[in-house]
């Protein structure tokens, strides 16, 4: 008689399977390298292996002995966000552990308490090398925080003589004339981006600073209001711009969109002409004008 077949684990289990593993594995190396001195337990005698022990885990976040040791040892159990913040905190872990450990877990990061803006000296000298391409750094509330002098070149005062609350790509766009002006295809990028801010909403319900920018826009435009009250969403595309520059001329320019890896809440937003074409030569013109 032929032994009966065992039904092999498909790709969605395996990966589940692997994943428990992961975590299982993950938290054992952090459970030993912790400073058990750093948790506030009184001190004892010598130990015989270094870390924490699972009964200690367990007293420290609250979690019972008998569900930590399931967890550590890959069994399929659910686990909460409150409890992987508990063990976070017990097992000593830094920020990128923390996210580390919830990605195991298959579950979102939780946000940093504070929101760093800081543009990394890498990505300021970046944009330097970009040039002549037009490049800036925004954050998650398109507020402006780095530039290049090709970017100046095509904003010019609109741009510069502008105080830092100002500095915000919407606001600019929809409250700024000369901003208006360059742009003959405005309505449309008008739209776009209240579009595109009303999906971007869902993601800054608790930032005080994107409920700020919306309420003042809705207040001071009636175009923007208009949009925003029909509820449509749009992510962000890669796609062409049109500028009628009071110097340049008219310059038709790619864009795209670049997440900045050392900085999660940050973007590089890089126009570029068409290499040979006449905008690629006028925008050229421009920034060595300006330089």
């Amino acid at each position: 008689m032929a032994p009966t077949p065992v039904p092999r684990a498909g790709p969605g289990q395996a990966s589940k399977d692997h994943g428990r593993k992961a975590l299982a594995a993950f938290l054992r190396s952090r459970r030993e390298r912790a400073d058990p001195a750093a948790t506030g337990l009184p001190p004892g005698g010598r130990r015989r292996t270094p870390g924490l022990r699972r009964e200690e885990v367990s007293l420290l976040s609250g979690v019972s002995l008998t569900w930590y040791t399931w967890l550590e040892q890959g069994r399929d159990i659910n686990v909460s966000p409150q409890i992987l913040l508990a063990l976070a905190r017990v097992l000593q872990l830094d920020g990128v552990e923390r996210a580390h450990l919830f990605r195991l877990a298959r579950l979102p990061a939780p946000e940093p308490a504070e929101r760093s803006l800081e543009v990394p000296d890498a990505v300021r000298t970046f944009l330097d090398k970009l040039m002549p391409s037009p490049a800036f750094v925004i954050d998650r509330c398109f507020d402006i925080l780095a530039w290049n002098r090709a970017q100046e070149s095509i904003l010019g005062p609109a741009l510069l003589d502008r105080p830092r609350r100002e500095l915000n790509s919407a606001w600019m766009l929809f409250r700024v004339p000369e901003i208006r002006a360059l742009m003959p295809e405005w309505e449309r990028e008008a739209r776009w981006m209240a579009r595109l801010l009303r999906q971007q909403a869902a993601y800054e319900l608790d930032n005080p600073r994107f409920s700020e920018l919306v309420a003042e826009l809705i207040e001071t435009s009636a175009y923007f209001a208009e949009v925003w009250e029909t509820h449509d969403v749009v992510e962000f595309r890669s796609s062409v711009r049109r500028y009628r520059h009071p110097e340049a001329g008219d310059l038709e320019l790619s864009y795209v969109r670049l997440a900045l890896e050392e900085a999660p809440r940050l973007s590089l937003i890089c126009h570029f002409a068409e290499p040979g074409s006449e905008s690629e030569d006028r925008l050229r013109s421009l920034v060595t004008l300006r330089g």
